[in-house]
C-alpha cells in the first residue's frame, strides 16, 4: 500500500478549492465570497470580555445591536481591525461561517478530499484507535489541514495532550497561531479549568445571541459579514485518562462541563473531538450519544461496536480510518487513507534543514506574522520549571504597585505560576494579606522540603517589601526554630539582620510573645484615639484603673478622684512639646503611676510621628507548630487580632497535629502540598491526586472560599549536614 504525504494530500488536492475561489464556481464545502469581498474584517473578543456592558440595555433587541455596531470599532474593548488583501498563498481557503471541515484525508469511494463537516449536524466527535493503530498520525493529519484551511482568526484550537507528547509539538516546533493554550500534563486542575473558560465563553456567547435575536454563530457571521467570531474547537488526546487522574469531585464537575458544551456548541460554535483507546468510565451514555461523529481505527470488536456502532473498525488496516455518522451500519461506513505527516523528508526553511512537521508549522506561524496577527498562546508544561530569577525580577517590577497599596494591606505576595488556565497575558498567582481578623498564614505538607520552599517564598517576598519607603522601618522578624528537618534545608534567621529578629529555639519560650501583644493591645487605641497630651494620659491612667479595679471594684471611686490633678499636670503644652515636658514631669513628680504615664506619653509622641518605629510591623516565624503540646488560650486571641496590631503569624508545620483544627480557624491564608489526602480533609481543601515529589502548592483562601495552585520556582536546597565527629583526622 502507498503512503500518502501530507504535503501531496494537502498542497495537491487542495489547489481545486483555490481555483473555486478565484473562479467563483460553486463548491459547497468552501465560503467561496469570505467577508462579503471585503479585505478588512474585525476581529471579535470573546463575548465574556464586553457582555457586561449591555447590562442596563436588558432584553432590547434593537439597542443591543445598536450597541455592539458602536463597540465594534472600539481596540480598547478588545475588537481589532485585520487587512486581509494579499496574495493568495493557496491555504486559508475557507471560513468556519458554517462550520469547521474535518479533513480525514481521501475518501476511497469518492478519491476526493471529502470533508466531515463539525457544524449543525455533527456538533462533536469521537477517535478511538488502539496503540500502534496510527492515531497520533490521524490527529496531526486533522490539525494540520485545520490550520491550512482556516485562517487563525477563523478557529481557536485548545489542545489537551495527556500523554505530553503529541499535541505539544503544536508549541514546541513552533507557536501555531490558531492554538490558544495547549495543555501538556497530567495535571487535572489545568484541562479543567481549560475547559471550564472555555464553556464560560460558550455561556456568554449564548447570552449575547439571546440580547441580539440571534440564534446561532451562523446567523451572527451572516448578519455582520465582516465582523469574524470563531469557533472554538476542543481536542482532547487520551481523553479516558482524564478520568481516569481526577477525584470523584473533579470527574463529577468535568461531566458537568462537558454535558454543558454537548448541549449548547451547536448554537454557541463550541466543538469537541475527544481521542482515546476507549471511552468506558467517562461520559454517560446519553452523553457519548451526542457525539454523532464516530471515527475508528483498528481496534478490538468491542471498542469498534462501541464507537463505530459495528465491528469493521477491527480489521481496519493500517493507513486507513473508518468514519460514521449515519446509522452506525456497515453500510454507511466512509473509509478514508490518511495522510501522514511525514518526518524522513528533508525541507529547506530559510537555509536550514528542518523535517516536514516544523516546515509547515512555521510556514503556518510566519504567515500569521505577515498579518499582523497573533493570539496570547498559553503553553502549560507540568515539569517546567521558571528559575527563582524570574521571581526576583517580578518583585523588582512591581515594587511601586506594592508601596502604592502597603496601608490597606498588610503586604502583597507574589507565589508563581498559575496551573490553571487563565487568559490574561501574564498568569502569575498573587496574594493580598488583608488586614482584619484571622489574617494568618498556615504552612503544612509532609514534605519538608515544601515547608522550607514556602517560607523561602515568603522570606524573599517579605525582604523585597517596599515597607520602609512606606512606613520607615523594616520588617522586625521573631522566629520559632523548632522543626530540624526544615532548618537542615532552610535556615531563616541566617538571612536577616541581628537587629531586625529575635531567635527562639524552645518551644516553651513561645510564652515570650504574650507581653509583646499585650502591650499594643494596650497602648495602640489609646494612640489612635487621643488627640492631646492630656487627653492621652486620663486614657492611660483610665485603662490602667480599669485593670486594678477589675480585681478590687472597692478603689474605682478613690482612683477616680486623681483624674483632674492628671489632666492639670498634662495640661498646658502642645504635642511638639510633649517628649519635653513628659522627660520634666519624670524629673520632678515622685508618684509611679505618673511616672509611667510621662513615659509612655513619649511613646505617644514618638508613634504620632511614625507609628512604625514603636510598634514596627512584626512577623512571628513558628517553624514546628506541630512540635508544641499545647498552644495557651491567648496566643489564639493574639493571632485572631494580629494583624490589627501589625502583627502577622506564620505557622509551619510537618505533620498533623492535635491543635490543628484551632489553629487553622486563626488563619485565613492555608499553603500545603504533598499527597497526603487526610491532611486536605482536615484543611476543607479539594484535594486532587498527584506525586509526591510534586512541584505544584496548593493555597486555600477561607474568607473568599477561593483555591488556587501555584508552581514551585526552582530552587536548590543546600541541605546542612548533620554534625559528625571527625573520626578520620582524630583516629589517624
Amino acid at each position: 500500500m502507498a503512503i500518502l504525504p501530507h504535503s501531496k494530500f494537502f498542497f495537491n488536492m487542495f489547489s481545486k478549492y483555490v481555483r473555486a475561489i478565484s473562479e467563483k464556481t460553486n463548491q459547497e464545502e468552501i465560503d467561496t465570497n469570505p467577508y462579503n469581498g471585503s479585505d478588512e474584517i474585525i476581529l471579535c473578543p470573546e463575548p465574556l470580555q464586553f457582555l457586561k456592558l449591555f447590562g442596563s440595555i436588558g432584553a432590547n433587541k434593537t439597542k443591543t445591536k445598536e450597541l455592539f455596531e458602536q463597540i465594534s470599532v472600539c481596540e480598547d474593548i478588545g475588537f481589532k481591525k485585520l487587512n486581509i488583501s494579499g496574495e493568495n498563498t493557496g491555504i486559508w481557503f475557507n471560513t468556519t461561517k458554517r462550520g469547521i471541515n474535518l479533513r480525514l484525508g481521501i475518501e476511497e469511494s469518492t478519491k476526493e478530499p471529502t470533508p466531515i463537516a463539525l457544524g449543525d449536524r455533527c456538533v462533536h466527535g469521537l477517535i478511538a484507535g488502539q496503540t500502534g493503530s496510527g492515531k497520533s498520525v490521524l490527529m496531526h493529519n486533522i490539525i494540520f489541514n485545520l490550520i491550512g484551511e482556516y485562517a487563525p482568526w477563523e478557529l481557536d484550537l485548545y489542545l489537551a495532550d495527556f500523554k505530553r507528547v503529541e499535541l505539544s509539538k503544536y508549541m514546541t516546533s513552533c507557536t501555531t497561531p490558531h492554538v490558544c493554550a495547549c495543555a501538556a500534563t497530567s495535571e487535572i486542575r489545568y484541562v479543567l479549568s481549560q475547559i471550564n473558560y472555555i464553556v464560560d465563553c460558550m455561556n456568554a456567547r449564548e447570552d449575547f445571541f439571546k440580547r441580539m435575536g440571534i440564534e446561532k454563530i451562523k446567523t451572527f457571521r451572516d448578519f455582520y459579514p465582516n465582523i469574524v467570531l470563531p469557533r472554538i474547537l476542543l481536542i482532547v488526546d487520551e481523553f479516558q485518562q482524564m478520568f481516569l487522574e481526577a477525584s470523584p469531585k473533579e470527574s463529577e464537575l468535568i461531566r458537568k462541563m462537558l454535558t454543558a458544551i454537548v448541549k449548547k456548541g451547536r448554537a454557541t460554535g463550541v466543538h469537541i473531538i475527544f481521542a482515546s483507546q476507549e471511552m468506558s468510565h467517562t461520559l454517560s451514555a446519553s452523553d457519548l450519544a451526542n457525539f454523532r461523529l464516530r471515527i475508528c481505527l483498528n481496534c478490538n470488536p468491542s471498542v469498534s461496536l462501541d464507537i463505530l456502532g459495528n465491528k469493521k473498525a477491527a480489521n481496519c488496516p493500517s493507513g486507513y480510518v473508518l468514519a460514521n455518522f449515519d446509522d452506525y451500519s456497515e453500510r454507511t461506513n466512509h473509509c478514508y487513507q490518511v495522510p501522514i505527516c511525514e518526518d524522513n523528508e528533508v525541507y529547506y526553511y530559510k537555509g536550514k534543514k528542518v523535517d516536514y512537521f516544523s516546515y509547515y508549522l512555521q510556514y503556518i506561524s510566519e504567515l500569521a506574522d505577515k498579518y499582523g496577527f497573533h493570539k496570547n498562546p498559553k503553553f502549560y508544561q507540568e515539569d517546567f520549571q521558571e528559575d527563582i530569577t524570574a521571581l526576583d525580577a517580578i518583585l523588582n517590577k512591581i515594587y511601586l504597585y506594592r508601596s502604592n497599596n502597603m496601608v490597606s494591606n498588610f503586604d502583597i505576595l507574589t507565589l508563581g505560576r498559575y496551573v490553571t488556565y487563565s487568559s490574561k497575558k501574564y498568569d502569575i498567582q498573587t496574594l493580598f494579606i488583608e488586614k482584619g481578623l484571622n489574617k494568618n498564614i498556615l504552612v503544612i505538607s509532609p514534605n519538608a522540603e515544601d515547608v522550607a520552599y514556602l517560607q523561602m517564598l515568603l522570606w524573599r517576598n517579605f525582604s523585597t517589601s517596599p515597607i520602609k519607603d512606606a512606613f520607615g522601618e523594616n520588617y522586625k522578624h521573631i522566629i520559632f526554630a523548632l522543626s530540624p528537618s526544615v532548618e537542615k534545608l532552610f535556615r531563616l534567621e541566617e538571612l536577616i539582620p541581628s537587629e531586625n529578629k529575635t531567635l527562639f529555639t524552645n518551644p516553651d519560650d513561645i510564652n515570650q510573645l504574650e507581653m509583646m501583644y499585650k502591650k499594643r493591645e494596650f497602648f495602640i487605641p489609646l494612640f489612635k484615639f487621643a488627640k492631646t497630651p492630656a487627653e492621652f494620659a486620663v486614657l492611660n491612667y483610665r485603662k490602667n484603673i480599669e485593670i486594678e479595679c477589675a480585681r478590687r471594684p472597692d478603689l474605682l471611686k478613690e482612683r477616680e478622684q486623681n483624674i483632674p490633678e492628671i489632666e492639670r499636670l498634662f495640661s498646658g503644652f502642645s504635642m511638639e512639646d510633649a517628649f519635653i515636658e513628659a522627660n520634666r514631669i519624670m524629673l520632678t513628680v515622685d508618684v509611679p503611676i505618673l511616672k509611667k504615664i510621662a513615659r509612655n506619653l513619649q511613646d505617644f509622641y514618638v508613634y504620632s510621628k511614625n507609628p512604625a518605629s514603636v510598634f514596627p510591623r512584626t512577623i512571628v516565624w513558628i517553624n514546628g507548630i506541630d512540635v508544641i503540646e499545647r498552644i495557651p488560650s491567648w496566643i489564639q486571641i493574639m493571632m485572631k487580632n494580629a494583624t490589627e496590631y501589625d502583627f502577622l503569624f506564620v505557622l509551619m508545620a510537618t505533620s498533623e497535629f492535635d491543635n490543628l483544627s484551632s489553629v487553622r480557624k486563626n488563619c485565613d491564608y492555608i499553603f500545603t502540598g504533598g499527597n497526603n489526602r487526610r491532611i486536605y480533609d482536615r484543611l476543607d481543601i479539594n484535594y486532587t491526586y498527584k506525586d509526591a515529589g510534586s512541584i505544584v502548592l496548593d493555597l486555600n483562601i477561607k474568607s473568599s472560599s477561593e483555591e488556587r495552585s501555584f508552581k514551585k520556582y526552582l530552587y536548590d536546597f543546600q541541605m546542612k549536614p548533620s554534625n559528625q565527629i571527625p573520626l578520620d583526622e582524630i583516629l589517624d
